[in-house]
């Protein structure tokens, strides 16, 4: 989209806290001349409208703001940043393939004209996802050389695959509401439960989050080796964290928040499904609870 409206200017907008699929493409327009702003995202994971409205310029040709975080699941007022864009006669996109299929999504509330979704995150096929482009929106092809997806995508139509991600989608939004109900009520009890037991923690992002995402920042903690203990115990999560020429690091989205570094390190996310039951987050908080408070066994080295 950027591409094809070059001629009104060479400004895009983003977040700090974008998935790498939008960053590394911005760097990419970087290197085509395009000048790039990255505005920075509140504590609660929030870009503020405000913030926005200073970025935007003349030669702003798009903005590209996520639906919803994919680490700490803050799910974003994209309508009212949208409200402000397009008053500026600017396009908007929305990385939205962590909300789809899991919060009710609906464009024309959103007000958005790109946005794009992957099958993968709605337990759809790998390799397959969708771009929504609002009609009247123009962007360049994406491959030339035929005719298919409106001229947008030139290539015979892996129609297996498009099949299996519009059956996967209708059936993870089938009860979405009452799935949604389900997954809040599990990670009250899982962040209850590590509250009574005095474990000193943030809880990055807003109330207003993905069902079933909890990315909890734990005091003076290691997250490499909160992974590592929770794994032998059956418990499977991930760090939020990006490894660096051997050493780990807090990831972007945590460094964007400005979440503490006694904190920061010790970041793990608890990613809970429709599956999941509440004996399982009792003991996912149990395993937690032991290993914050258990310290890890010194190496004995032999004289």
């Amino acid at each position: 989209a950027a591409l094809k409206n070059r001629n009104r200017g060479r400004h895009l907008i983003t977040s700090a806290f974008e998935h790498h699929a939008v960053i590394n493409s911005c760097c990419f327009l970087q290197e085509l001349k395009y000048k790039i702003t990255i505005l920075p995202v509140e504590r609660n994971g929030h870009v503020s409208t405000e913030s926005l409205q200073k970025a935007l310029t003349p030669e702003t040709t798009l903005v590209s703001i996520m639906l919803a975080n994919n680490e700490i699941g803050t799910i974003q007022s994209i309508s009212n940043l949208t409200q402000i864009v397009h008053e500026n006669n600017t396009l908007f996109h929305s990385d939205a393939v962590q909300a789809v299929g899991h919060i009710p999504v609906d464009v024309n509330n959103l007000k958005v004209d790109l946005l794009s979704a992957s099958a993968h995150k709605f337990n759809g096929p790998k390799g397959i996802g969708f771009l929504y482009l609002r009609k009247g929106t123009e962007i360049l092809s994406w491959s030339s050389g035929g005719k298919q997806e409106n001229n947008i995508r030139a290539g015979t139509e892996n129609v297996a695959s498009i099949i299996g991600m519009a059956v996967a989608l209708k059936k993870n939004v089938d009860n979405i509401n009452e799935k949604m109900v389900y997954l809040r009520k599990l990670s009250d009890i899982l962040l209850r439960r590590l509250t009574d037991a005095g474990v000193d923690f943030l809880l990055n992002g807003d109330s207003d989050r993905l069902p079933g995402n909890l990315n909890i920042s734990i005091r003076n903690q290691d997250g490499e080796a909160l992974l590592h203990r929770l794994d032998l115990c059956g418990i499977l999560v991930s760090t939020g964290a990006a490894c660096n020429s051997g050493t780990s690091d807090a990831s972007h989205v945590i460094k964007a928040l400005g979440t503490p570094r006694e904190y920061a390190n010790g970041t793990i996310r608890i990613s809970l499904s429709k599956d999941n039951t509440v004996e399982d987050v009792l003991a996912i908080s149990e395993a937690i609870i032991t290993i914050v408070t258990t310290p890890y066994p010194k190496r004995k080295i032999n004289p």
